[in-house]
C-alpha cells in the first residue's frame, strides 16, 4: 500500500467532523473568560491599579516622604550600634591613603 492509498483510507475512516457556525468563536470566548478569571490576570489588574494611584501627585509625594523616613531611622538605628570611633576611623581611611595605613597598624 503506498502512501496515496494510506491517505485515502484514513479520510474515508476518519470523516471531518461537523461542527456549529459560532464554535471557532464560542471556543476563543470561553479561553479569554477563563484568563480573566486566573491568578496572573487578577495579579496583573492590582499592580495597574496601584500603580495608577500612586502615580498621582499626592501619593507619590506621601510614598516618596514615608519611604525617607523609615530609611532614616534605619540609617540612625544601624550607625547607633557601631562605635563612633570605629567609624570616624573607617571614614578618614576611606579618604585618606596614608591614615588608612596607619589605621591598619593600630589595630
Amino acid at each position: 500500500m503506498n502512501d496515496h492509498e494510506l491517505d485515502q483510507l484514513i479520510r474515508q475512516t476518519h470523516p471531518d467532523p461537523e461542527f456549529p457556525a459560532a464554535f471557532q468563536r464560542e471556543v476563543w470566548d470561553r479561553i479569554a473568560l477563563a484568563e480573566k478569571d486566573s491568578w496572573p490576570a487578577r495579579w496583573r489588574n492590582w499592580i495597574q491599579a496601584v500603580s495608577r494611584h500612586i502615580a498621582r501627585p499626592a501619593p507619590a509625594l506621601a510614598l516618596f516622604t514615608l519611604m525617607t523616613v523609615i530609611g532614616s531611622c534605619l540609617g540612625v538605628l544601624s550607625a547607633s550600634s557601631e562605635s563612633e570611633t570605629l567609624s570616624f576611623n573607617a571614614y578618614v581611611a576611606s579618604i585618606h591613603p596614608a591614615e588608612a595605613a596607619r589605621a591598619g597598624a593600630r589595630e
